[in-house]
Order: C-alpha cells, then structure tokens, then sequence
C-alpha cells in the first residue's frame, strides 16, 4: 500500500508541473494591486499556487497519515551529509549541515548569479523601481521557494520515505520533475534543466538528511531572489 502512495504523489506531481507553466500564462484570479502589470501578474500567480501548496500538504497528510508533516519542521538544520564524490560532495569528518549549509548555499547562488548574467543581463538595459520592486524580490521569492519546495520536494521525501522508498529514487524523481518543468523557466532551455535538476537532487538530499525543510527553502529562496531581481530589471 505504502509503495502505490508514492505512485500517487508521483502522478501527482507529473500532473501538477505543466499545470503551473498553464497558471502562469492563463491567470484564476485577477487581483490588480499595482501598476505595474507584471507584478500583478505575478502576485496572482503565487497566490493561486500557495493554495495548490496547501492542497499538496493535505494530500501528503493523507498518504501518510499526518507522519510526512515532520518534515515542515524549519529548526532541524543539521544532519549529517553522505558522500556523493560523482557530485562533488565529500565531507571532511565533522562537517554536517550545520555547518556546511551556508557554504552550499553562496556556491549555488554565485552559479545562478553567473548563469542569469549570460542568459538575461549580459545584453540588456536594465531598470527598476526600488518600491515595491524590492520589496516584492523578497516577497515572491519567499513564496515561490516555499511553493516549489513543497510540490516538488516535500511530495516526494515526505511520502517516498514513510513507504520506505530508495532515497536515491526519490531524489532522482524530484530532480528529474523540477529540472524538466525549469526548461520553460529562467535560467531557460537545457541549461535551466541541467541546473534545477542539479538543485532539485541537493534539495532533496538536505530534506532527507536533515528530515527538515529549512536548508532546501533557504537555498531555493535565495536562487529566487536573484531570478525575480533579473525578471523585474529586464
């Protein structure tokens, strides 16, 4: 039974990605708080999807019976990391999480910086209004990590591992949907699939290992924050 669970959320979340790529260009609400029209677009967007958030929740609560909600847990921000030399991960004794979070979390950011440079700034003119632009940067890249981490990681670490699936399994699959869905997104094409997917994998991996939400939601915020800086300066 636990085995079809993690089919389901599977399905799930295969159903779910191209319907976010839909939402994004085919709007439910119509909330116009400003006066700029990519910000209201963008601000119906992240509230349609906080509620199919909520929704993912529900189900992940039902497939597991309340179990996979350990992992909303925001404190637990230390594990420790198992090698993956194939990626360049090889902690030195003593390095966990804890300490090796933020460090993940710059190398990251300074990839996504350089690749949104190539891809969006290196030929443009760039301008933006400090208010609400700003403002917002935060606000929608706080939504949008939440949002994402939940469709596309919480799913699958929370429900593969109550029905005792490989880790590497669910790690593949949430790496595989997220990279595949970020080939319409920005950073674009094969580059953005190849990047997001490579997020994806460590994501997960810091789900599982730290059985808590804080360092995927971190580091994917910070990811969003240099996007939605690009997007608004573009």
């Amino acid at each position: 039974m636990k085995s079809t669970n993690f089919i389901i959320i599977t399905v799930i979340v295969v159903v779910l990605s191209p319907f976010l790529l839909w939402i994004s260009n085919n709007p439910v609400l119509n909330i116009q708080l400003f006066d700029n029209s990519q910000y209201n677009a963008l601000l119906n967007y992240q509230l349609t999807v906080l509620i199919l958030a909520g929704a993912m929740i529900g189900i992940v609560v039902l497939l597991t019976q309340g179990r996979g909600l350990t992992f909303l847990n925001l404190t637990k921000t230390d594990g420790k990391i198992t090698p993956e030399p194939w990626i360049g991960i090889n902690p030195k004794p003593g390095e966990s999480w804890k300490s090796q979070g933020i460090i993940f979390s710059i190398i990251i950011t300074m990839v996504t910086t350089g690749v949104i440079f190539f891809q969006v700034f290196r030929n443009g003119t760039f301008e933006m209004d400090f208010f609400p632009g700003l403002l917002l940067v935060v606000i929608f890249a706080v939504s949008n990590a939440f949002v994402e981490e939940i469709l596309f990681r919480f799913s699958f670490v929370s429900v593969g591992l109550d029905a005792n699936v490989s880790r590497w399994i669910v790690q593949g699959f949430s790496a595989l949907t997220f990279g595949l869905v970020h080939y319409f997104g920005i950073p674009s094409g094969i580059p953005g699939v190849l990047m997001a997917g490579s997020i994806g994998w460590l994501l997960s991996k810091s789900m599982i290992e730290t059985q808590g939400f804080f360092w995927a939601w971190f580091i994917h915020f910070l990811q969003d924050v240099v996007i939605y800086f690009a997007l608004f300066m573009t």
